[in-house]
């Protein structure tokens, strides 16, 4: 048997210019962990689950105190200069023959020990993976390029492309599935592109998040079946490698009824999308702008139309200018007075085309009607999951779709396998599929998805505890599904949705 040789390489770019020190000769340990939002019920709620990574470091020297001048790192590090410093930590299980990451991100700030008598100084990194770096950045998209989304039938894996480079994810750190569903209206304003991408990959039973190699990642609804690190084993855990071994029936999206909710929209007519609340005041030589915020998206502008006078009623028009910027759900109004008089604007409206329409339609599916597990329910009672408040499920076929897959996967107890103490294997990703054996515990194989990794490194070496959800429950046929491109019709396989 090949003896594990386990090491580990830190990664920082302390002053952000894309060059990094490699910071392994101070790692006493680290830790971290990496799930996806729970499969099933979980995967339509509206936010996602950032990794995250703590490192314990070595600091005698005070290389990373931001008090100590003398501190070879003290530049980078006073004042909080290291916030959101770029990171990635590598393990090597081969003795250095190759690298893995496990994680890449960005760090927060540092917590220092001192020197004790039973302690030398030290100093301990908080991490998260590199939806931090851009949670916060806040987006919106102007009107034309809103509409033309539109016009042109924009997907889910559409949607969240353009929105991740409109808040500076490079391209290339943007791998995505197909689209599976046209979402007829969607668009940013003011808001975080982040979040907003996780609502519309949850509104269409997908997810998204960034892997250990720092590419976001969209999956959509069928990724699991065609994806080729899920269909094919990529690791196989006997009971002699695990610490210990879990196995756990799991209630919390156990369901026989689910209803979704459709929030369909449609341009209504030529109308009055705006005007102020208050008369707008500029004075005389002075440039202001005006927010005007409509109370739904604009599908076009019709035209702006404003009178500016002065205090004693005489017209000014010609010494105003109001220059538009339409965004999809307001318009910033920048408004000059180049006369020496303050004026007033009156009227002051935006004509335009707005969505009309709300939560209309509801989906219901039932395990007595369309599923396969109703002899269980009639004995227990019903149990009842609402999808509904998420804007971007807009059609019944899109509503119908999304209650059906979650009616498969939540009509039976969900049966999770907990490998704790696992020797690391650095390359294991979210959704690989493994083979658990563990003869005193299962009659067979389990075999299912990888839904969460937690991981630790130090002088004791690399483990992981991973969390896995049973493959025969997420899709009943598992590899029996027709896929497009791979199987002719004469296959005789399962259509999925």
């Amino acid at each position: 048997m090949a003896v594990r040789v386990e090491s580990a390489r830190l990664w920082v770019d302390w002053d952000f210019d894309g060059t990094y020190t490699n910071e392994s000769a101070y790692l006493f340990s680290a830790s971290g962990d990496m799930r996806l939002t729970p499969p099933g019920a979980g995967q339509v709620a509206a936010s996602g689950i950032i990794s995250q990574m703590r490192l314990t470091l070595s600091n005698p020297s005070g290389r990373f105190s931001p008090q100590r001048t003398d501190g070879a790192l003290y530049a980078y590090i006073r004042d909080g200069k290291s916030y959101h410093a770029p990171c990635y930590l590598e393990i090597s299980v081969n003795g250095g023959s190759s690298w893995d990451r496990v994680f890449t991100g960005v760090l927060k700030l540092p917590q220092e020990t001192t020197l004790t008598k039973d302690r030398t100084p030290g100093v301990t990194f908080d991490a998260r993976s590199l939806e931090e770096l851009y949670l916060q950045q806040r987006a919106s998209v102007y009107q034309s390029t809103f509409a033309g989304q539109h016009d042109i039938g924009y997907t889910e894996s559409d949607f969240i492309n353009t929105w991740l480079q409109t808040i500076g994810v490079p391209v290339g750190d943007i791998i995505r599935d197909a689209g599976l569903f046209v979402v007829p209206w969607a668009w940013l304003d003011d808001e975080s592109a982040i979040e907003e991408c996780w609502r519309l990959a949850a509104a269409c039973g997908g997810r998204l998040y960034c892997d250990p190699d720092g590419d976001f990642r969209y999956e959509n609804l069928a990724h699991w079946q065609v994806a080729a690190r899920s269909t094919t084993t990529q690791f196989s855990i006997a009971r002699s490698a695990m610490d210990d071994f879990e196995l756990r029936l799991d209630d919390s999206d156990l369901y026989n009824i689910i209803t979704v909710e459709a929030s369909p929209r449609a341009p209504g007519g030529v109308d009055v999308i705006w005007e102020p609340d208050d008369l707008p005041l500029v004075a005389p030589g002075a440039t202001t702008t005006i927010t005007a915020r409509f109370d739904t998206a604009a599908y076009s502008i019709a035209g702006l139309q404003f009178e500016a006078a002065d205090d004693g009623g005489n017209s000014q028009t010609a010494n105003v200018t109001v220059t538009p910027t339409y965004y999809a759900q307001r318009a910033d109004l920048v408004v000059v007075n180049s006369s020496n008089v303050r004026v007033r604007l009156y009227p002051l409206r935006i004509l335009g085309v707005a969505l009309v329409g709300g939560p209309e339609i509801e989906e219901r599916r039932t395990s007595a009607a369309d599923g396969s597990n109703q002899a269980f329910f009639s004995t227990r009672g019903a149990r009842t999951l609402s999808v509904r408040g998420n804007a971007y499920v807009q059609s019944r076929a899109h509503a119908a779709t999304l209650a059906q897959y979650l009616l498969d996967r939540c009509e039976y107890p969900r049966l999770m396998a907990l490998a704790s103490g696992v020797p690391g294997q650095p390359s294991m990703r979210l959704g690989d599929r493994v083979e658990i054996t563990d003869a005193p515990t299962m009659s067979g194989t389990y075999t299912g998805y990888v839904t969460s990794i937690a991981w630790d490194f130090d002088g004791d070496g690399f483990r992981q505890n991973v969390e896995v959800v049973q493959a025969a429950q997420m899709f009943p046929n598992d590899d029996e599904y027709f896929i497009l491109g791979t199987h002719t019709f004469s296959s005789n396989r399962y259509v999925f949705y």
